[in-house]
């Protein structure tokens, strides 16, 4: 009986340990991880027929010791004789104290059976609240780091385009007096052909060489 008490004991107080760790204010990473074990587990078949089959033996260990303690006992001193072995044996109600007892063990042990997945749904729910605060706040940043980027690249583009229109502007100079300076030489040249043409040379008439 004692084996069979410390049993229930432990598996109690290892419930308890457990929905006092899940409860607790723990950092993202350890709920995620706590979570991701809770998942595994229950996704594992060998594992969700062992949880079966446990939940199955302490309620029928509930029902049994409820059972048990509700059998009435016959308290023989309350009855009007003075024998003194009409009294209730000590066995009797030795019995049912273990019995009750055992209802409260049992019945607190499917109880967080039931609690304990009950906290975990709500631990995913933070998790995957926790997960989407994470997603749009790294979003938002990489949206802010673009957004910088473009400004600088802005900034840079406005400091950038008075210069280019300065270097235009002086192109333009330069190729208004280039142009100007190959029609000074166009001219100069057709001047310098003009200049250097030969003279037409003056023929003697006919009656002028007879005389000669």
């Amino acid at each position: 009986m004692s084996i069979y008490f410390s049993t229930l004991f432990v598996i109690l107080t290892v419930e308890m340990a457990i929905l006092f760790v899940l409860v607790l204010p723990l950092p993202h990473r350890i709920r995620k991880m706590l979570y991701k074990t809770y998942f595994q587990l229950t996704s594992n078949a060998q594992f969700k027929t062992v949880l079966y089959i446990f939940a199955g033996i302490i309620g029928l260990l509930f029902i049994d010791s409820w059972k048990r303690a509700n059998i009435p006992v016959t308290l023989y001193h309350h009855a009007k004789s003075d024998d003194a072995e009409l009294n209730t044996s000590t066995q009797v109600l030795a019995t049912r104290a273990f019995n009750q007892r055992n209802v409260y063990i049992s019945g607190f042990i499917l109880y967080f059976l039931i609690g304990i997945p009950t906290v975990l749904s709500i631990v995913r729910r933070l998790v995957k609240y926790q997960d989407h605060l994470n997603d749009k706040a790294k979003e938002e940043g990489k949206k802010g780091e673009t957004k910088t980027v473009k400004d600088v690249k802005k900034g840079k583009s406005d400091k950038v385009e008075p210069s280019i229109r300065e270097l235009e502007e002086t192109l333009h100079e330069k190729t208004v007096s280039l142009e100007g300076l190959q029609t000074q030489v166009e001219n100069l040249e057709k001047y310098y052909d003009e200049m250097n043409k030969p003279l037409p040379s003056k023929e003697v008439p006919e009656s002028e060489k007879k005389v000669q």
